[in-house]
């Protein structure tokens, strides 16, 4: 895929939806239109016309409030009802934020996941990095961890999975392929160095706050892009590292991997993709 194609729009919806649009236009992410939407009326005017040059369309919003809730929901809506993949990231509300938002925010979410091609529920409160020996009122603002970095992370993760820049290369068909009917999805990136690099790379991954609930090995649709330096090129053993990673994987999962160039001249990257898998219960 040419990422110029914009065949991707990017919704936003909520503090945590326009904060990561934002984020997005300052990084110049290619390949990916943004709309940010507040009120109703855009749906029917931005958002309608939008919709018509674009074939995945990723909602980010948060949950909770009955605005926003309502706003996401008629999103995914419309979107599907325009013949469009739709993937969804969702946030649920933090504890402090009270038990009334946060069973709104999870009933809201189920019911999107039945609007939605796949959808991933990130929990606020996994990005909230508290000492266990007691905290002053400005430490606890300080451990409140930006949610929109991640995602925005994420998102480009995604552009970066689809880009043609390797000599074997997973595609944006290969990417609505993974995400179409899926149900569940998650996306991560891990990096490594040195002799150990592909392990700790994985290592990250499978430690990610984003997979925290995400039973990955029952996944149904598996793409993995690994990024090597240039100066370094993956070795037999690394291969056979990645061989049996994806070895783990059950016999009736779609696996692609694809390996491209890394940015860095000593940093190895692993992207990975995983749908239609199960949801665990936190550890």
């Amino acid at each position: 895929m040419n990422t110029d194609s914009n065949k991707v729009l990017l919704v936003g919806i909520g503090e945590t939806g326009l904060g990561t649009i934002q984020i997005i236009r300052s990084n110049k992410v290619k390949g990916i239109t943004t709309l940010g939407i507040d009120e109703e009326s855009q749906l029917k005017l931005q958002y309608a016309q939008k919709l018509k040059e674009v074939e995945l369309v990723i909602l980010v919003a948060d949950l909770g409030s009955e605005k926003e809730d309502i706003l996401t929901l008629q999103a995914a809506k419309l979107a599907k009802v325009n013949g469009k993949i739709v993937a969804s990231f969702v946030t649920t509300p933090r504890i402090f934020e009270g038990e009334k938002k946060i069973m709104h925010a999870l009933e809201t979410a189920m019911e999107l996941k039945s609007e939605v091609d796949a959808s991933l529920i990130i929990n606020k409160e996994n990005f909230t990095n508290l000492p266990e020996d007691g905290y002053s009122p400005a430490e606890f603002v300080d451990s409140l961890v930006p949610v929109e970095d991640r995602i925005a992370d994420v998102i480009q993760n995604m552009m970066a999975l689809i880009s043609m820049s390797g000599a074997i290369n997973i595609d944006f068909e290969d990417l609505k392929t993974a995400l179409a009917q899926s149900g569940t999805f998650a996306i991560e990136q891990g990096m490594g160095i040195g002799e150990n690099r592909i392990r700790l790379a994985i290592g990250i991954v499978l430690s990610s706050p984003i997979l925290r609930t995400c039973d990955i090995f029952t996944s149904r649709k598996v793409l993995i892009k690994v990024l090597m330096p240039k100066n370094s090129p993956m070795r037999l053993e690394e291969t056979k590292i990645m061989s049996d990673f994806m070895g783990k994987f059950p016999s009736y999962a779609d696996v692609k991997w694809g390996v491209g160039e890394a940015d860095d001249d000593d940093i190895l990257s692993v992207i990975f993709l995983a749908s239609g898998f199960d949801v665990k219960l936190p550890d």
